[in-house]
């Protein structure tokens, strides 16, 4: 599990990097923080996706199909959009910082959790999957 959990902060920061690309110029643009938040948002999710799916979990979850994966994804996403949401909004209107530096702690404040959920449901196994690949495991050393 610790692998996939370094594959999947390594995913988050292409996640970070693609987020950063939507949402400086839409700052500038607009000059909304919260609205460049969404629309960064909506840019990075489906990267991260794709590259959880075939990189991070490859061969997890088989029974479970894409678009189901996908949903579920993207919900948990939502739910920790909220989470980032709030924590950026504290962070500027409250705390005085940088929005910028604001936008990069608030999604690092979600990340954990948002691979526990994805680790724990999206990309879930069958229930006695993993207790039978680690008898398994053990039978080959």
């Amino acid at each position: 599990m610790f692998k996939m959990l370094i594959k999947f902060m390594l995913v988050g920061l292409t996640g970070v990097g693609v987020n950063m690309a939507f949402y400086v110029p839409i700052i500038n643009w607009t000059g909304n923080y919260l609205f460049a938040a969404v629309c960064a948002f909506l840019a990075a999710v489906t990267n991260n996706f794709i590259w959880n799916l075939l990189w991070t979990f490859k061969g997890r979850a088989v029974d479970i199909g894409i678009c189901r994966k996908y949903i579920t994804f993207l919900t948990i996403s939502l739910a920790n959009l909220g989470v980032n949401l709030i924590v950026l909004y504290l962070l500027v209107g409250y705390g005085n910082f940088n929005k910028i530096l604001a936008q990069l702690s608030a999604i690092g404040t979600v990340s954990v959790c948002n691979f526990a959920l994805n680790y724990l449901i999206t990309f879930r196994e069958k229930a006695g999957k993993e207790i039978y690949d680690a008898a398994r495991y053990r039978s080959n050393l």
